[in-house]
C-alpha cells in the first residue's frame, strides 16, 4: 500500500527521478531516498521535489541558490534513517512538508545563509503498535532579515515511542530574524512522545518563539461523537484526522493533499 501511494505521488507531480545529484532547474523531481545525493537548485528556479524514504539510510544535501523556490515533500513509509540538509542563499524560499508513518529516524537541518531567505516546515508523524521514531529539525539563521516557521505534530498509540527535537540557532549577524517553532502531540494508551524545543540566540534584534505540548485525546469530543452514533474507534480516528489534517491541506506541493491524507488515514486505522 505504501508503494502505491509513492507511485501516485510520482504520477501527480509528473516527476523525473534523480539518481546522481547535480544541478537541477525548474521542474518536478523525485528521489528514492536510498542513496546519498548532493543537489543544487539553480538560481531563480522553481522546483518541486519529493523525497521518498523506504527501508534505507541516506544523506541528502540541497543547496537552494539565490531567488530559487523549492517545494519539498518528504514521505517516510518504511523503517529508514534520512538526513536532509538545506542551505538557502539570498532570497531563496523552501516550503517543506514531512509525513512519517513508520518507525524511522529523520533529521532536517535548514541553514539560512543569505539575506531574506525563508524556510517553512509542516510535519506530521503517526506511530502505532511498537513503532519507535525520532524527528529532529534544526534551523540555523546565519544572515539578517530571514524567517522560519516550523510546526510538527505527533500522534502515538499502542506502546510506541516518539521524540521531537528542534533547535533554532540565531548567529550574531542574523539581526531581524523572525522565527517560530511549535511541537504539538497526542498520545493514546501507553504510548509516549518526548519533545525538546530549543532556542540559541546571539543577536539582539530578533523575534523568536517556541512551544511544545503533549496531551491526551479530547474525551468530551469523543463522547459527543459517540452520542451521535459513531463507534469509539471511528470517533478517535476522526479526532486525530482533524488534528493532523492542516499539515497535508497546506502541502508544499499542490495536488498532493488527497494522497497524503490517504497515507495518514491508512495508518490511523491502526490506532
Amino acid at each position: 500500500m505504501a508503494t502505491e501511494h509513492i507511485e501516485r505521488i510520482a504520477n501527480i507531480v509528473a516527476s523525473e527521478p534523480i539518481t546522481s545529484g547535480g544541478a537541477i532547474g525548474s521542474g518536478s523531481y523525485i528521489v528514492d531516498g536510498q542513496s546519498d545525493l548532493d543537489i543544487t537548485v539553480t538560481e531563480g528556479a522553481s522546483v518541486r521535489l519529493v523525497v521518498a524514504s523506504d527501508a534505507a539510510a541516506a544523506d541528502i544535501n540541497i543547496d537552494v541558490e539565490r531567488g530559487a523556490n523549492l517545494g519539498l515533500v518528504h514521505v517516510v513509509t518504511e523503517r529508514s534513517a534520512t538526513n536532509i540538509s538545506l542551505a538557502l542563499s539570498e532570497g531563496a524560499l523552501c516550503r517543506m512538508t514531512q509525513v512519517i508513518v513508520s518507525a524511522s529516524d529523520s533529521r532536517v537541518v535548514a541553514s539560512l545563509m543569505g539575506r531574506d531567505a525563508r524556510f517553512e516546515l509542516g510535519g506530521a508523524f503517526v506511530l502505532t503498535d511498537d513503532d519507535q521514531a525520532s524527528v529532529t529539525v534544526d534551523v540555523n539563521h546565519m544572515s539578517s532579515d530571514c524567517a522560519s516557521r516550523t510546526m510538527v505534530k505527533g500522534v502515538a498509540s499502542g506502546v510506541s515511542h516518539g521524540s521531537f527535537s528542534g533547535l533554532v540557532y540565531v548567529a550574531p549577524d542574523a539581526q531581524h530574524t523572525d522565527s517560530e517553532q511549535t511541537s504539538r502531540n497526542v498520545t493514546i494508551g501507553e504510548a509516549r512522545i518526548e519533545t525538546l524545543p530549543q532556542l540559541e540566540i546571539y543577536a539582539d534584534d530578533v523575534k523568536c518563539s517556541h512551544g511544545a505540548t503533549v496531551g491526551q485525546m479530547d474525551a468530551d469530543a469523543i463522547l459527543y461523537m459517540r452520542q451521535r452514533g459513531l463507534s469509539l474507534a471511528d470517533a478517535k480516528r476522526l479526532q486525530i484526522e482533524g488534528f493532523v489534517e492542516d499539515v497535508v491541506l497546506h502541502a508544499s506541493i499542490e495536488g498532493l493533499e488527497e494522497v497524503l491524507t490517504e497515507l495518514l488515514s491508512a495508518k490511523l486505522n491502526r490506532l
